[in-house]
């Protein structure tokens, strides 16, 4: 069982699921129909390939992680989950319109600065630069799972961009506990993250904020649509978001990590999914 699990959160299976649901969500909340199948087979595989790619050419740092010494003993495994996901994202392109094609070059260029040392700055990663690291990622996910699956669909502008901004808050809470978990890593790399420049505590707190900001924007869209269920879904969501920051304050792990707090993306996707049954 320790087996299968491991290989779905460091195989970066379940995280590629967790995309598809978060592009899925946003078609649900803005009363959009579902993309086609083969739009989600191309995020599954893009999810597969980046993450799978970044820890196949991580570099080693001194702390070592569970996922890494996965990766490591793995390297077979990893090479076919590559090999699947450029299948998945080579089968979707045929389904896919021109202009798409200038966004999945830019989106790819950012992945790719991200973890392969390619920056003319003494070969240096995107993600070695703390305070863009963390917005970069926000906004690849938010542009992933709110404007690709839109794409210039006929929507009420305020919608659309009440629904971009919740995701691009609740994205930058969940990329702020992963820049905790690697604190000490990211200070002994000189990286310096918002946690190695601010701190545990005053992390935790925008954190917290964050997450009123989140709670906050839902009311308005309540307001605004007279959606409770919708509501009532993100509610329940900032309320699990909020106890997993409280258990990372506990755990340091990467199952608490990929299986919890990427988890509260699954868990969002399908609390709103139930809402439109």
């Amino acid at each position: 069982m320790k087996k299968l699990v491991d290989f779905l959160l460091f195989g970066a299976i379940f995280i590629a699921v967790c995309a598809v649901a978060l592009c899925m969500e946003t078609n649900w909340l803005l009363g959009i129909p579902l993309n086609h199948w083969s739009f989600y087979l191309l995020v599954f595989g893009a999810t597969l390939v980046q993450y799978n790619l970044h820890y196949f050419f991580k570099q080693p740092t001194g702390f070592t992680s569970a996922r890494d010494e996965w990766s490591i003993r793995n390297r077979t495994t990893q090479k076919a989950l590559l090999v699947t996901g450029a299948i998945c994202i080579v089968t979707s392109l045929w389904w896919l319109q021109t202009r798409h094609f200038g966004v999945l070059i830019v989106l790819a260029l950012i992945a790719s600065l991200y973890s392969l040392p390619l920056l003319p700055f003494g070969k240096r990663r995107l993600k070695e630069y703390g305070y863009l690291k963390i917005f970069l990622l926000t906004l690849e996910w938010t542009l992933v799972t709110v404007w690709f699956p839109v794409d210039q669909l006929a929507q009420d502008p305020t919608s659309y961009w009440l629904v971009f901004s919740r995701r691009f808050i609740f994205m930058f809470i969940l990329c702020l506990l992963f820049d905790i978990r690697d604190m000490n890593s990211d200070r002994a790399a000189n990286i310096k993250t918002l946690p190695v420049q601010l701190g545990l505590r005053r992390t935790y707190l925008l954190a917290n904020i964050s997450l009123l900001a989140f709670v906050l924007l839902s009311a308005w869209q309540l307001i605004r649509q007279g959606e409770f269920v919708f509501f009532h879904a993100m509610l329940l969501s900032a309320a699990c978001t909020w106890v997993m920051i409280t258990q990372t304050k506990k755990l340091n792990n990467d199952y608490v990590y990929l299986a919890g707090v990427d988890g509260m993306m699954l868990l969002q996707a399908i609390l709103v999914g139930i809402g439109t049954i």
